[in-house]
């Protein structure tokens, strides 16, 4: 069975996070006006709104975690408008490590994505990294 469109774009946007110039491709999957939230009581939680708030809050993780995060995608599911991915997210800073399951979802219109919704299974160890 072929992968469904919007699983390629959601599989795409993680792909391009692992490379060093993520910044262009991701700018491509996105709406001009993307919503972007980020569940959480830590300084890198929120709402944003528009590709350079969204680029900007992505930069801001990567930095903030020393270039440590990363993404383990292991399942995504998608349809029409919609996709949700599961993965491990690991990152270590200042002699923390954490690593929990992260659901993300997506709605996509014309192969690209319109909003976004990012959860954690351990919202607690997730606001101490970002805090």
């Amino acid at each position: 069975m072929s992968e469904h469109e919007n699983e390629t774009v959601v599989r795409s946007f993680y792909a391009a996070f692992e490379t060093a110039g993520y910044e262009c491709t991701v700018r491509e999957l996105l709406v001009d006006d993307v919503k972007w939230h980020v569940a959480g009581n830590n300084p890198l939680a929120g709402d944003f709104i528009g590709i350079d708030a969204v680029v900007g809050a992505m930069r801001r993780y990567d930095e903030h975690s020393h270039h440590t995060l990363k993404l383990d995608t292991r399942s995504v599911f998608a349809d029409e408008h919609h996709a949700v991915a599961i993965h491990w997210a690991t990152a270590h800073r200042e002699g923390f490590a954490y690593r929990a399951h992260e659901i993300d979802v997506f709605h996509l219109s014309g192969g690209l994505i319109t909003e976004f919704w990012s959860f954690s299974e351990d919202q607690d160890a997730t606001d101490a990294l970002w805090s």
